[in-house]
């Protein structure tokens, strides 16, 4: 999969310009603050239809417009040529595929696959159980429809049945066994994807994990999914049978529910246990482990989009290299090959990344004149 041309208009700080790109990638150098992460989340747009910093799509409009667009051309592995765009204005988000308006982002899932490694991925690591669930969650809507249509259905009916949990006097039976059926429903959905994909995964992060480490790391980088209703991530049981343990783990759960104000079991309270030698990266592991160990979970995630999808996905490599020591990089470097596009952002040049990459130029908002190849 490559990109051969993006469209840009008012977007961020950046200036509005169509590029055409290089089937290598590019290199985009600037200081800080210029706009060098703003274009990688651009193509993030793209992908998963949503800034990747968090943030409404009305904060990534430049200062002084209305909405945004960012547009990007598309070629598969297998010739096929596409065009996505994202649009918002202060109250609504629109994509289109080939010209035409969709009518659920869900349905342009896959159109364009990326693959995003930045400092900030050191939280999915280190931080709570909340940031991995929010990576399982990025990686699955933006590869699986069904997901991105059963998550947004769940966290309604969910923050409808914390509603119900807060008021007073308790809530009658028969209306929180609706919101109940629903996050059933749902919530398979969602487990079931999350193990299928974490198992797959799984055998990826400790390859790539070992070979990023190299020799620093001899115990080995592990991932489990544990999901917080027992049983209800096997995928040899049948529905009934997880609908009815899930129904009974939600009955037994409802007293404390109430006393708590909030819905205390399912997908929104599992957990992707990230370990080294047995031990949680999370509670144990150093700057430098959860820093490989995020390293490798991108790039097993790369191979496993490629495994899924027979597509190469884009890499965007937010300032990356500066945060590796040499040994690291040059790992790092090797497992890159030329295989896939890629988009680097760095404060200085890389004369390290070469393959046909182009260097571009980041000054307040503007990218460009190319320069000399790296």
């Amino acid at each position: 999969m490559r990109l051969t041309e993006v469209g840009l208009d008012h977007f961020r700080n950046l200036a509005s310009v169509t590029l055409e790109v290089s089937p290598a990638g590019a290199v985009l150098v600037g200081s800080n603050g210029q706009g060098k992460s703003n274009f990688l989340e651009a193509i993030h747009y793209l992908a998963r239809f949503r800034s990747f910093r968090g943030t409404r799509h009305a904060d990534s409009i430049a200062f002084g417009a209305q909405h945004f667009r960012v547009e990007g051309h598309v070629v598969c592995g297998t010739g096929q040529s596409r065009r996505v765009a994202v649009a918002a204005d202060r109250r609504t988000r629109r994509v289109s595929l080939d010209g035409q308006t969709v009518a659920r982002p869900a349905d342009a899932a896959g159109s364009v696959l990326a693959v995003l490694l930045a400092p900030t991925d050191l939280a999915i690591i280190g931080g709570g159980p909340d940031q991995r669930r929010r990576y399982l969650d990025g990686l699955l809507t933006s590869t699986s429809r069904r997901y991105a249509r059963a998550l947004p259905v769940y966290e309604r009916a969910l923050r409808q049945r914390n509603e119900l949990l807060r008021n007073w006097p308790p809530v009658a039976g028969p209306e929180l066994a609706s919101w109940d059926e629903t996050l059933i429903e749902t919530g398979m959905v969602i487990v079931l994807a999350r193990a299928v994909i974490a198992e797959r995964l799984a055998r990826r992060f400790t390859d790539v994990g070992a070979q990023v480490a190299g020799a620093v790391d001899r115990l080995g980088y592990e991932l489990e999914y544990r999901p917080s209703v027992p049983g209800s991530a096997d995928p040899a049981s049948n529905a009934e049978s997880v609908a009815a343990s899930w129904r009974q783990a939600l009955t037994e759960s409802q007293p404390r529910d109430q006393r708590q104000g909030w819905t205390t079991v399912g997908p929104h309270r599992d957990e992707l246990l990230i370990q080294l030698g047995g031990h949680r990266l999370a509670q144990f592991g150093s700057q430098g482990e959860q820093r490989t160990a995020a390293i490798a979970l991108r790039l097993a995630e790369a191979e496993l989009l490629e495994s899924e999808s027979e597509h190469v996905p884009v890499l965007l490599l937010d300032d990356v290299f500066s945060e590796l020591d040499e040994d690291r990089a040059g790992r790092l470097l090797k497992w890159l090959g030329d295989r896939h596009q890629k988009f680097v952002t760095t404060p200085r040049p890389l004369p390290q990344l070469g393959n046909g990459l182009v260097q571009w130029r980041v000054d307040d908002g503007r990218i460009g004149p190319r320069l000399a190849a790296a």
